[in-house]
C-alpha cells in the first residue's frame, strides 16, 4: 500500500540536537518512529548539500524527515535565517514522476521548472529526483513529489 504522506520535512539549525530530541518526543508519542535506525546523511539536491535524518515509520505511516543546510550560502540556510526552525515540507511519492508533474502543469498548478537530482555525498549518480509544487498554489505550503525511496540502514536511498 502506498503511503498518502511520504514524510514531512522539519528544517533544523543543529540536527545533531533536533534528533536526540526527536528520539525522546517520538518514544512517547509515536514508538514505531525510533524502532529504527536514524542516520545523518550528506546529500546534494544538484549543487547544493543539505544534511539529513530520517525518522522511518513502520507500514504506511508518515516518516520524519529533519533537514540542515550545509552552507551558509544555500536557500535553505537563507530559509533558516529568515523564518526559524519548523515545517521544511510535506512530501508525497509517485511512481511515475514526469507524469505527475506533467499533469499538475496542465491543470494550472504552479510546480518547479524541472526534475532535481538528488545523491549522496559519496554517490556518483543520482539515487532520486523531485519536483516542487510551490507554495502559492498550495496555501503557503511546499509539497515535494519525490521518485519511491526507502531507508536501508536509516539512510535515504531510491528504490
Amino acid at each position: 500500500m502506498a503511503k498518502t504522506v511520504a514524510h514531512i520535512c522539519i528544517l533544523v539549525a543543529d540536527i545533531d540536537r533536533a534528533i536526540a530530541d526527536y528520539k525522546k518526543i517520538f518514544a512517547v508519542v509515536s514508538p514505531g518512529l525510533v524502532e529504527r535506525k536514524v542516520v545523518k546523511q550528506e546529500r546534494w539536491a544538484e549543487n547544493e548539500k543539505y544534511i539529513t535524518a530520517f525518522f522511518g515509520a513502520v507500514g504506511d505511516a508518515c516518516d520524519i524527515q529533519l533537514i540542515q543546510a550545509a552552507d551558509e550560502r544555500s536557500a535553505l540556510h537563507k530559509r533558516l535565517a529568515a523564518h526559524g526552525e519548523g515545517v521544511h515540507h510535506i512530501a508525497f511519492v509517485s511512481s511515475h514522476l514526469e507524469n505527475t508533474c506533467r499533469e499538475l502543469k496542465e491543470k494550472d498548478i504552479a510546480v518547479n521548472d524541472r526534475l532535481i537530482s538528488e545523491r549522496p555525498e559519496d554517490g556518483d549518480a543520482s539515487d532520486l529526483r523531485h519536483f516542487w509544487i510551490l507554495p502559492r498554489a498550495a496555501h503557503g505550503v511546499l509539497i515535494e513529489m519525490i521518485d519511491a525511496y526507502g531507508l536501508t540502514d536509516g539512510l535515504l536511498a531510491g528504490e
